[in-house]
């Protein structure tokens, strides 16, 4: 009981400056007990000292454990922008390869550049003949900072043609 007065006292003697604690000077038997707070009307506004310390220890205290883990979310964030691009790279590119589009001249290093097409300031891949003849495949302008994560988990089969995708980048 005795413990739960105290921190019922020292909360609301930091929490509450209008509304301080304190005890009577009594002799009787009981002086632990509850009846013997009094409440002491202060007309001081603002904060105390200690309570600003207070409350910028416990920001301090959060600011510790969460700024470690705002990196980490950017790295995994990072990783799954790269895994989202490697896909779309490797659909689209085997779409335009069932398609009919001519593949002669690509390699694996260029694969984010061509399925950039005129996004990116190169050519749009568009089959010549058949049912998509005239249609654009493309999957839009990837980041200059992301094309190496991304082209890092394509792999280009020239003799299958083929654009495989791993998912753990390698």
């Amino acid at each position: 009981m005795v413990i739960i007065e105290i921190i019922v006292l020292t909360f609301t003697w930091i929490f509450h400056p209008d509304q301080r604690l304190s005890r009577e000077n009594s002799n009787s038997s009981s002086s632990n007990s509850m009846k013997n707070v009094q409440l002491n009307r202060s007309t001081k506004a603002g904060f105390s000292l200690v309570e600003m310390l207070v409350v910028i220890a416990i920001i301090g205290i959060i600011a510790a454990i969460a700024i470690p883990n705002i990196g980490a979310i950017n790295d995994s964030a990072k990783a799954a922008t790269a895994q989202r691009n490697a896909q779309s790279v490797a659909s689209v590119l085997n779409s335009a390869i069932a398609a009919g589009v001519d593949t002669s001249t690509w390699t694996a290093a260029e694969l984010i550049n061509i399925a950039e097409g005129a996004a990116d300031g190169g050519t749009n891949l568009t089959p010549t003949d058949g049912p998509f003849n005239g249609r654009v495949f493309t999957v839009g302008d990837i980041d200059d900072t992301q094309e190496a994560a991304a082209l890092a988990k394509l792999t280009w089969d020239g003799t299958n043609k083929i654009v495989g995708y791993d998912s753990n980048g390698q």
